[in-house]
């Protein structure tokens, strides 16, 4: 190695200790002690399901020498890659790459973006040689696991006193209610007599087996449009649930409609754990760009219509 070298690899190593650079660095030395350098570093460690990641690995290195970045395709660790793009730089012999992923993810848990590994050689060189990345955990949460703060709950109200002498208003009121409630009857028997055609009410059950078999019949997965038919079918569900139980599903996003829902006896756990992975599943494909299997299609349309049928 010679002075110069030496010279610049001290300087380089003083204006990363002055920045103080918030990760860790990598080496390895390639052939001709020409020194490379790696780096691998995320923006957040801990996100709530919907937020995104910046991922990043940058490479140091004298620029006579060639460096290949690990592929990843469309997806990591989980994670989807919705975009992507890269950096160079130089100085005094030396070259600063660097690639980014912005992840996005709809589902909650615990991730590992493995160790991956970076090739690089010199000009002259005909062999490769290697430096691994280290894996990095992150951990994706969702809101719906955040509980209420309990410091907002007031003491109850002393009891109200009733007036001693109720007896008359009690008797007014009721002559009062009895009048308007003849008054509806009678309403109501004018309207039913006057009516000459009957409307019937077509179950929500009904409307949306019909609306699932339509669907099926399209064959939108055969056409390449699985995001148009993950779009259908929960739209179906969301409007099946909305006539049949008056939840505004349809209105709501799907983290809003699950929030409302926890609480609510309108249905069952296991109801509620059923519709919550089946909307999960239908948000990675249509906003995260997951391609589902054949299988995964046909299981997503049994959920939906399993569903209907335990709760019509």
């Amino acid at each position: 190695m010679t002075r110069r070298s030496s010279i610049y690899q001290i300087i380089l190593i003083i204006i990363i200790s002055l920045f103080n650079l918030p990760f860790i660095v990598y080496s390895q030395e390639t052939k001709g002690d020409l020194s490379v350098k790696v780096s691998a570093e995320v923006d957040k460690s801990s996100i709530n399901i919907g937020d995104k990641i910046r991922y990043t690995i940058t490479v140091s290195a004298d620029k006579d020498i060639d460096i290949e970045f690990p592929q990843f395709g469309e997806n990591l660790a989980g994670f989807a890659i919705i975009d992507f793009g890269s950096k160079k730089k130089g100085f005094w012999g030396k070259k600063t790459l660097s690639q980014w992923y912005l992840l996005d993810t709809y589902v909650t848990g615990k991730y590992t973006i493995p160790a991956s590994t970076i090739r690089y050689k010199s000009k002259d060189a005909k062999e490769w040689n290697k430096i691994q990345i280290k894996e990095i955990q992150i951990e994706v949460k969702s809101i719906l696991e955040k509980e209420a703060d309990a410091d907002d709950i007031r003491d109850i109200k002393s009891p109200v006193n009733f007036p001693v002498k109720l007896g008359p208003y009690i008797i007014i009121g009721a002559i009062v209610l009895l009048i308007a409630a003849g008054i509806c009857v009678v309403f109501l028997l004018k309207k039913r007599k006057a009516s000459k055609d009957k409307i019937t009410l077509i179950p929500a059950h009904e409307v949306a087996y019909k609306r699932l078999q339509k669907l099926q019949n399209n064959n939108l997965p055969g056409q390449g449009k699985v995001k148009e038919y993950y779009i259908r079918l929960s739209d179906i569900v969301r409007h099946y649930l909305e006539d049949r139980f008056a939840l505004k599903a349809p209105e709501m996003t799907t983290e809003e409609f699950l929030l409302m829902l926890k609480d609510s006896s309108t249905l069952s756990y296991e109801h509620k754990e059923l519709l919550k992975k089946f909307l999960s599943h239908c948000d990675m494909v249509k906003f995260a760009k997951y391609g589902p299997s054949y299988q995964e299609i046909d299981s997503s349309f049994e959920s939906a219509k399993g569903l209907i049928d335990q709760t019509k």
